[in-house]
């Protein structure tokens, strides 16, 4: 798509895209980004949302920094809340993308702070980093049992450098990619994707914002299929001279 730097991103399935490098998204000062895809606004989180009504808290919107061409800033404990139902695919199918780096508050492998979490009718998934450097991934009603897809593809992804994040989900189960590599093989589970995105989403906090991300991320995108091995690297391949 045009709005990104590098080689082509797959927009197939895309429906949700923010870039804090991106003019038309964020910029030095703002306390609102614009999503890509959907021009929906996604601003600082407040509280527990009720049926899919928040509260703007700007001073909990992530600050821009200008490292890596523009990335958001949640150091401090900052979330932030999507302004609109981005609905899903009626399948249960999904995939979750974002550069991050965990650096800023030295806290790695010390608690669990969230890349992305969402509530609905029928139950919640969350995406978070637990503890011991794991990448944690809670689907729908398995989050309440203690159920979890928990990926450990390596020691050092929480540190002082930049990696791409990739969970994919449909009814077959769950994969996870880092740098564009599949690390499902270290997976504890195949908990599947069953829950749409709904209008209760939040990045860089949880439902009740609390275990915010401390750190820094880049480009996130949301899709409503499960994309390919191959649709992954092409992704990661697209960002990979701006972040590495």
């Amino acid at each position: 798509m045009g709005f990104y730097n590098g080689a082509r991103v797959v927009d197939d399935g895309l429906v949700f895209a923010i870039d804090a490098g991106n003019s038309k998204c964020f910029s030095d000062g703002a306390t609102t980004a614009t999503c890509l895809i959907s021009g929906y606004s996604v601003t600082g989180a407040s509280g527990t949302p009720s049926s899919g009504t928040h509260t703007k808290n700007d001073a909990n919107m992530p600050a821009y920094n200008s490292a890596k061409g523009g990335v958001f800033d949640f150091n401090g404990g900052r979330g932030m809340n999507v302004e609109g139902d981005l609905g899903g695919s009626g399948s249960g199918a999904a995939s979750w993308c974002v550069w991050y780096n965990k650096s800023a508050n030295g806290d790695v492998g010390g608690s669990t702070d969230y890349f992305f979490d969402a509530r609905n009718d029928g139950g919640n998934w969350c995406l978070s980093n637990y503890q011991n450097h794991n990448v944690n991934w809670h689907s729908a009603l398995e989050y309440n049992d203690g159920g979890s897809y928990v990926a450990n593809p390596t020691n050092g992804l929480f540190g002082d450098e930049f990696h791409y994040l990739v969970v994919t989900s449909d009814s077959s189960g769950s994969k996870v990619y880092v740098d564009g590599v599949d690390y499902t093989s270290t997976a504890d589970t195949t908990n599947s994707c069953d829950e749409e995105f709904g209008n209760n989403f939040r990045i860089g906090t949880r439902y009740t914002t609390s275990s915010q991300w401390e750190g820094y991320m880049g480009v996130i995108k949301l899709y409503n299929k499960k994309l390919s091995d191959a649709e992954v690297l092409q992704n990661y391949d697209a960002h990979k001279g701006r972040f590495i």
